[in-house]
């Protein structure tokens, strides 16, 4: 501008065009005068090129952390430069900023997270460098301070019996007992954090175990307890294998400097245990067209429920059983009908298995003879069944009964206490030292 003379009527408004042209990058300032009759008076310039500028915190504190755990804060990274500009984070371990790098807009900022996951116990002190602007040659810098602490964890049983280890320090020993198949039992473990930080922890079960049919579980294989507070952690005991005892090991693993904590449960497993009141059924004699039936209970002595079946699915047999398959719950009993429907004067016999899920199976005996106006056979009675058994054993079944009538009549056969037939015992005659000693020697010759 130069220097010219301005004739304002009243009223009237003038507006002066300024123009500035910078020739090096630097603030520029000055003054406009004016003069007029009553004085002189000015009007400061001020103008600069448009820059980069970036503005966060000086220092930071993050809060104590226990080896192995993860603390983090946020703080705001603004820009209050003129131009829009890229940033990018440089900071030492064990600390992380995230977002690592970005582009902030004028007048814009965003949350920046600090993230401290230490790996000694000691107080970390770190520079955090922020570069941005053109080329990222200008730099922001940002103190960051945190501690970081060994975390304890002390594990105890819940609920203690009096088979159970619970020694301070050393191995814990858990016993769930006897538990029947099928079923699952529960023991908790307690876990307190007496220190002033977050205690991380994992579950591993031994590395030997894993490729064995597992009968222990813990759902938790990691967690944290907070400072100064319990957690109770389950372990399920459910077996699969009849009559047989199951050790397992379980590590209960601190982050860190602390001391880890072996685990020994121990279970017993056993199956249901199906009884018959009887293992006979005799109804005797009965006259033919009757239909006579009686009674029994089955019971599980176990805790374990258990499935059970009658094989009497014939529908032609003179035998039949109600209900023939149902299942028992543990410490229960069923009353079973058994009835009798014969349909010729005849003697009647049936071994009926009954089939029981995880047990070696039952036998139950029926035995019945039916007697018309005309025929009437022999009645077949318990002891008969006994003799027969008894005769099987000792090979006399192969023989009919004449031949075996004439063997006991010719003193070839005898009777044992219980009445059934036996060959008689051959008494031999005691040879003395001398002759057996002669006698052995030809042998051995």
């Amino acid at each position: 501008m130069i220097p010219q003379p301005i004739f304002l009527s009243p009223g009237i408004a003038l507006t002066l065009p300024i123009v500035f042209r910078p020739l090096e990058a630097k603030e520029y300032t000055d003054q406009l005068w004016f003069e007029k009759e009553e004085g002189v008076f000015c009007v400061a310039l001020k103008a600069s090129l448009p820059c980069y500028k970036l503005v966060c915190p000086p220092s930071l504190q993050l809060p104590m952390c226990a080896i192995g755990d993860t603390v983090e804060t946020w703080f705001c990274l603004s820009n209050v430069g003129d131009l829009p500009t890229f940033f990018t984070w440089e900071v030492p371990v064990p600390f992380q900023i995230l977002p690592t790098t970005g582009l902030l807009e004028p007048g814009l900022g965003c949350k920046i997270k600090v993230t401290f996951e230490p790996l000694i116990a000691v107080i970390h002190e770190v520079e955090a460098l922020c570069w941005y602007g053109k080329s990222g040659k200008q730099k922001n810098s940002i103190h960051i301070q945190a501690a970081a602490k060994c975390a304890q964890l002390l594990v105890s049983i819940r609920h203690k019996q009096l088979e159970d280890q619970d020694p301070e320090g050393f191995q814990k020993v858990i016993h769930f007992g006897y538990v029947s198949v099928g079923c699952v039992a529960e023991r908790q473990i307690r876990l307190y954090n007496p220190s002033a930080v977050n205690a991380p922890f994992k579950i591993e079960m031994a590395e030997d175990m894993l490729a064995k049919d597992q009968s222990f579980s813990c759902p938790t294989s990691q967690g944290i307890v907070p400072p100064g507070e319990k957690k109770c952690v389950s372990l399920f005991f459910h077996p699969k294998t009849l009559d047989s005892k199951a050790i397992d090991y379980f590590s209960i693993v601190p982050s860190g400097c602390a001391t880890q904590t072996l685990l020994q449960v121990v279970g017993f497993c056993r199956g249901p245990d199906i009884a018959l009141q009887h293992c006979c059924v005799n109804f005797n004699w009965v006259k033919l067209g009757e239909h006579p039936e009686q009674t029994l209970w089955i019971e599980n002595r176990s805790n374990c429920p258990a499935h059970f079946q009658f094989d009497i699915d014939c529908q032609d047999s003179v035998f039949s059983i109600r209900p023939a398959f149902g299942t028992l719950a543990g410490k229960t009993r069923m009353t079973l009908h058994c009835a009798y429907q014969p349909t010729h004067p005849i003697i009647c016999f049936r071994r009926v298995a009954c089939l029981i899920h995880h047990q070696d199976p039952l036998f139950l005996d029926l035995i019945g003879t039916c007697h018309s106006e005309s025929t009437k056979p022999a009645i077949l009675r318990p002891q008969h069944l006994t003799w027969y058994r008894t005769h099987l054993a000792r090979g006399l079944t192969l023989y009919p009964p004449d031949i075996l009538a004439a063997m006991l009549k010719e003193k070839k056969l005898e009777r044992d206490e219980n009445g059934a037939l036996m060959l008689p015992i051959e008494i031999l005659p005691l040879l003395s030292i001398f002759t057996s000693h002669f006698v052995i020697g030809k042998i051995s010759l």
